[in-house]
């Protein structure tokens, strides 16, 4: 069997001043590197990127390829609802020494063919020699990723492709696309997609549950059985939101006296 990796998206975590505390976020990181995870995607939707000043952004993928040391792959989410700003996110994020960039469409307003291919354009201009991958999650976006468009940017270079569609259909087509790009990296973001993605040569899962349950996915990546991926399916039930996901990382580190706050951005005001 292939080698799978699997990747936590990384929550992020907010002091009482409602800013990110980067001394949980180490913590954090190290606890992840001792399960054994493969790589952390920082400042992505589960990090509540969107809700970040790119300020923060940059600080938090700075932090972590810090608290990494080069131990684990840190790829950093800098997608933006306009191309401008993307790419400002992209080029600090290269020069922190993230390994990667990810990219999620522009969201709010709707966008063609065309104007999805030039925003990945710029995007894979701005930080020519660091990977880039893009991020589909239509229902949160308003904009998807074809798999022609996800081929015709595989040619020009795109590296891969974290697919959150949750569609068992569009991810085979999405694997279909891989296939013919050698290199071509596909991650699948949801969970109970995981034993398919495994079994069609996906590169990965970017897993919101790794955060806490990483040996669970790491025993699915393993395994490839449909025991371990029940398995998966269970745990996710349980932690099915940020918020579940915080407390029960607050939880793990209280077990070595640290602690980790579980506030979220939104219930801050934002």
């Amino acid at each position: 069997m292939t080698h799978y990796l699997v990747h936590a998206a990384l929550t992020t975590p907010f002091g009482d001043d409602g800013w990110v505390d980067l001394d949980a976020l180490h913590l954090h990181l190290g606890l992840l590197m001792d399960d054994g995870v493969h790589g952390v995607v920082a400042a992505g939707t589960t990090g509540e990127g969107a809700l970040l000043e790119e300020s923060e952004v940059a600080t938090v993928v700075a932090s972590a390829v810090q608290a990494a040391e080069g131990r684990i792959e840190v790829i950093a989410h800098v997608g933006r609802a306009s191309t401008p700003a993307t790419t400002r996110l992209a080029r600090a994020a290269a020069g922190s020494g993230a390994d990667a960039i990810m990219a999620i469409t522009p969201w709010f307003f709707r966008h063609d063919h065309e104007a999805l291919l030039a925003h990945y354009r710029a995007v894979l201009a701005s930080v020519e020699g660091t990977p880039v991958l893009a991020y589909n999650f239509p229902n949160r976006t308003g904009n998807d990723l074809s798999p022609e468009l996800v081929d015709t940017l595989a040619g020009e270079g795109l590296a891969g492709l974290k697919d959150s569609t949750g569609s068992p259909e569009r991810h085979a087509e999405y694997l279909d696309v891989a296939q013919g790009h050698d290199g071509f990296r596909l991650f699948v973001g949801s969970e109970r997609l995981v034993r398919q993605s495994l079994e069609g040569k996906g590169a990965g899962s970017i897993s919101a549950l790794a955060n806490v349950q990483a040996p669970l996915l790491l025993q699915l990546a393993e395994e490839g059985s449909e025991v371990a991926q029940a398995a998966v399916d269970r745990a996710r039930a349980q932690t099915p939101d940020i918020p579940s996901l915080k407390r029960a990382v607050a939880e793990r580190l209280v077990e070595f006296g640290a602690t980790y706050p579980v506030a979220s951005r939104v219930a801050l005001g934002g």
